[in-house]
C-alpha cells in the first residue's frame, strides 16, 4: 500500500457502520501466505488493532454475537479457515474438505466468498462448494461437485449475497485445458520469472478449448439450487442488494443487470460504458458504483463521474483502485486496494490516517502516545 515498504494491498474489507471497519492487507505469495487484519473502532481513543494470520484472506464481514453483546469481524481464507476476532483473541475454525493446500483438502478447490445472514454464515467456492454454519457451530457442506462437461472445467461459485432467507450466487465455467507437468509440481515454479509466467499463461490460453466462458446465477433456498435467467455470455464481477431488495448484477463492459428473483433481470446499462463494475451502494437516493478506475453515478441509463473526485495526494499520482463501497446514512465508506480507506459526506473526502507501523509486514506494535 501507499506509505508502506511492504508491497501489499487490501484484499478484503467491510464496514459495520460509519465508525467501524476492518481491512485485510496482504500480497499474493503462494509459498508464504500472510495477511494483516487491521480493525478500526472510532468509539475508542486508540481505535486501531491488528491480527496476523498465515493465510490469504479473501473475504470478511461482521457477525452479531449475543454472548458478546455486539458485532465482531469474521474473516475467510481461500483454504477454508474462518477467523472470528473477539477483542484480543482469535477463534479459528476450518471448513472440512475446503481448500487446495490444506491437509484435509478433498480436491474441490479454493473458497471465495463469505455471506453473513443473521446467525447463519455461508461460504461459496470452486466446484460448486457451498457451506453453512449457525452462529459459531460446526460447518455443514450443502453442495460440492467436480463434474466437468465436455470441454469445460468444473463450475465454480464466485460471489454471493443474502436475500430474504435465501442466497443469490453467481457462477462461471471456463473452457478446459489439461494441466501439464509444470503446473502439477509446485517446486517447478520456484525459478520462474514474471515474464516466463505470463508467456506460459498465454500459451495455455491458446491451447484451451474454443468453447466460450459460461456465466450463470442461482438462488439457494431450503436445500435447493434453482437457476436464474442471466445472459451466459456476460461476466459478473459484483452483486448488490439495494434497500428495496432489488438485485444488481455488475460486471465487465459496463454490465448492469437489475431485477428480482421473481421478475427476472434486465440490462439497464448504456452500451457505450466500457468500465468493469465491482460494487455498488445506495447513497442519498442515488446509486453509486465502484469501477476499475474510480466512482460513478448511475442515473438509470448511463454512468457519470462522481464529483468531487477522490482527493488523496497519492491517488492523484496513481489510478484509483476501488475495492468496495458501503453507505451509512449520510456517510459513504470507500475502500481502495492500494490507497486505503476514506469517508465521504457528499462534499469532502476524509482519508483515515492508518499508523505506518500497521502497514509493515513485521508488526512491532503501535507507537506509545506522547
Amino acid at each position: 500500500m501507499i506509505g508502506s515498504d511492504w508491497k501489499a494491498t487490501i484484499q478484503a474489507a467491510a464496514a459495520f457502520d460509519a465508525d467501524r471497519f476492518t481491512i485485510c492487507v496482504g500480497e499474493l505469495e503462494y509459498d508464504d501466505p500472510f495477511t494483516a487484519i487491521i480493525s478500526y473502532d472510532g468509539r475508542f481513543s486508540q481505535p486501531w488493532s491488528r491480527t496476523d494470520v498465515e493465510r490469504e484472506i479473501v473475504d470478511i464481514g461482521y457477525m452479531e454475537v449475543e454472548a458478546l453483546d455486539g458485532s465482531i469481524p469474521v474473516a475467510l481464507s481461500n483454504e477454508g479457515d474462518v477467523y472470528v476476532l473477539k477483542d484480543e483473541q482469535v477463534e479459528r475454525s476450518k471448513i472440512p474438505g475446503a481448500g487446495v493446500l490444506s491437509d484435509d483438502a478433498e480436491g474441490f478447490g479454493a473458497v471465495h466468498a463469505l455471506v453473513i445472514d443473521g446467525h447463519n454464515q455461508y461460504v461459496v467456492g470452486d466446484s460448486r462448494q457451498l457451506y453453512r454454519r449457525e452462529s459459531l457451530g460446526a460447518w455443514q457442506r450443502l453442495s460440492a461437485d467436480r463434474f466437468r462437461e465436455d470441454g469445460y472445467e468444473a463450475e465454480h461459485f464466485g460471489k454471493a449475497l443474502a436475500l430474504n432467507g435465501s442466497l443469490v450466487i453467481e457462477s462461471f465455467q471456463r473452457p478446459y485445458s489439461a494441466p501439464n507437468a509444470t503446473q502439477l509440481d509446485p517446486k517447478s515454479w520456484e525459478n520462474v520469472s514474471p515474464e516466463q509466467f505470463l508467456k506460459m499463461m498465454k500459451e495455455q490460453r491458446s491451447e484451451r478449448s474454443t468453447k466460450p466462458r459460461v456465466q450463470r446465477a442461482y438462488r439457494y433456498l431450503d436445500g435447493e439450487l434453482s437457476r436464474l435467467s442471466v445472459p451466459e455470455d456476460c461476466v459478473i464481477k459484483g452483486l448488490y442488494r439495494d434497500p428495496e431488495q432489488r438485485i444488481w448484477l455488475l460486471g465487465v463492459a459496463g454490465l448492469i443487470l437489475k431485477g428480482t428473483i421473481e421478475g427476472g433481470f434486465e440490462k439497464v446499462g448504456f452500451r457505450g460504458d466500457t468500465e468493469t463494475l465491482f460494487d455498488a451502494a445506495w447513497y442519498r437516493s442515488e446509486l453509486l458504483i465502484a469501477t476499475d478506475d474510480g466512482l460513478r453515478r448511475f442515473d438509470g441509463h448511463k454512468l457519470s463521474i462522481v464529483k468531487p473526485k477522490l482527493n488523496s495526494a497519492a491517488i492523484n499520482r496513481n489510478v484509483p483502485a476501488p475495492l468496495k463501497i458501503q453507505a451509512f446514512d449520510n456517510t459513504l465508506i470507500y475502500f481502495d486496494r492500494k490507497h486505503g480507506v476514506s469517508r465521504w459526506d457528499g462534499q469532502f473526502w476524509n482519508w483515515y490516517r492508518i499508523p505506518p507501523s500497521l502497514l509493515q509486514r513485521e508488526f512491532k506494535g503501535l507507537p506509545a502516545k506522547q
